[in-house]
């Protein structure tokens, strides 16, 4: 599968969000890959996730990115405001990671800067993304990645990552790791023949409602330095600084 082949660079010029999105570029090819597999849509209607909804038949700007990544487009020319469906599911803003539970309603977001376009992670997801966005590919391939938890409504969420060397058509080694959380466990498991030569920096996790009192990952405790909860947008951060190179349980309670 070929992607990412050659230098791919982001011009300042760009949109913010434009750089940004680069943070999802393993996301984003692990969703090609999935197509590639099985002819899985990538871009996929409200309705294709959600069809027992009604409302969403009609919808036709409002997209998924892959299984998780809602997108919202501002479609007048100028406005700092847009009105989006969200159905009967808990949502998380992809900026600042709050929950936003839907109810089969549409709402109003405001205070949209003009270099700004609406993303939501839907519920029961599990994200890769670089720690920071970078200006080409072969520069973002050397930024270390973090894990964005996103329970469902059942306190529940999975997710897959591939990686290859982003340029052969059949490359000869990858990176194939499934992840899955429920009951404060996170689980990091899979093949890692191609090596992404970075560390998981950190984990976050969304929707949690408290501090926990131990956090451990492969049975060991986590010093509680490396340990961070917002309680404004339900928060917590685990820095673990893991190489990518095995797999691993990461536990809180």
């Amino acid at each position: 599968m070929r992607l990412a082949c050659g230098e791919y660079a982001a011009p300042s010029t760009l949109p913010r969000l434009t750089v940004r999105s680069y943070r999802l570029m393993d996301y984003f090819y692990t969703a090609f890959h999935q197509a590639h597999v099985n002819g899985s849509p990538i871009l996929n209607p409200l309705w294709f996730k959600y069809p027992k909804d009604n409302n969403t038949f009609g919808i036709q700007y409002q997209f998924f990115y892959g299984d998780s990544i809602l997108v919202s487009p501002v479609l007048d020319e100028g406005s700092t405001s847009v009105s989006i469906y969200l159905p009967k599911d808990i949502f998380y803003d992809f900026l600042t990671l709050a929950p936003l539970q839907g109810t089969g309603s549409t709402i109003t977001l405001t205070n949209i800067t003009l270099t700004q376009i609406p993303v939501h992670i839907k519920g029961g997801a599990i994200l890769p993304l670089r720690i920071s966005t970078a200006m080409t590919t072969s520069a973002l391939r050397k930024t270390d990645l973090e894990l964005v938890v996103a329970p469902d409504m059942r306190s529940a969420a999975s997710g897959k990552l591939y990686f290859d060397d982003g340029e052969s058509i059949l490359p000869e080694d990858t990176t194939e790791v499934e992840m899955s959380y429920g009951d404060g466990k996170l689980t990091v498991d899979g093949s890692f023949n191609y090596s992404l030569g970075v560390n998981i920096n950190r984990v976050k996790f969304l929707g949690i409602s408290a501090v926990p009192r131990v956090v451990s990952i492969d049975g060991k405790d986590v010093e509680s330095t490396l340990v961070s909860y917002d309680s404004v947008n339900k928060v917590l951060v685990v820095t673990i600084g893991q190489p990518f190179v095995t797999s691993f349980e990461l536990s809180f309670s």
